[in-house]
């Protein structure tokens, strides 16, 4: 199991297009293009407190059944999960140190389609394959 920390971080937001403070999940021996993993915290999305419904129950010997309730839970929970789709998550892993893997050396013969895959999309590199007879 890998082991995350937690990292503090402020950027601008790509969603709302102002400045905000991440707390982030980070993998600190993961790949630069992968190492901030989750949002943990936003401070453009505090977390919201809410009430569980109460827990109903019915009377097992009555006709027509009668409902009742069982259980009730006053204290407000919070949500641990951040309420946004997350799109800082690639800004900060795209503006790591390195992120961009090295293109790496192949047998000689032949590179040119080992290297468009490795730095061009695969749509392009499908493309490439096909048309190089």
């Amino acid at each position: 199991m890998k082991r995350l920390e937690l990292t503090q971080h402020t950027l601008r937001c790509p969603m709302y297009d102002c400045a905000a403070s991440l707390t982030v999940r980070t993998d600190p021996k993961g790949y630069p293009s992968r190492r901030h993993v989750d949002v943990a915290a936003c401070s453009l999305l505090p977390s919201t407190p809410f009430l569980l419904p109460a827990r109903r129950a019915y009377f097992p010997d009555m006709e027509p059944p009668v409902p009742y309730v069982c259980a009730v839970n006053r204290a407000p929970l919070h949500s641990t999960e951040v309420a946004c789709p997350k799109r800082c998550l690639p800004v900060m892993n795209a503006a790591e140190c390195g992120a961009a893997e090295p293109v790496r050396c192949t047998s000689g013969v032949s590179d040119s389609l080992e290297l468009a895959r490795q730095t061009q999309s695969p749509a392009l590199t499908r493309l490439l394959w096909f048309y190089s007879v």
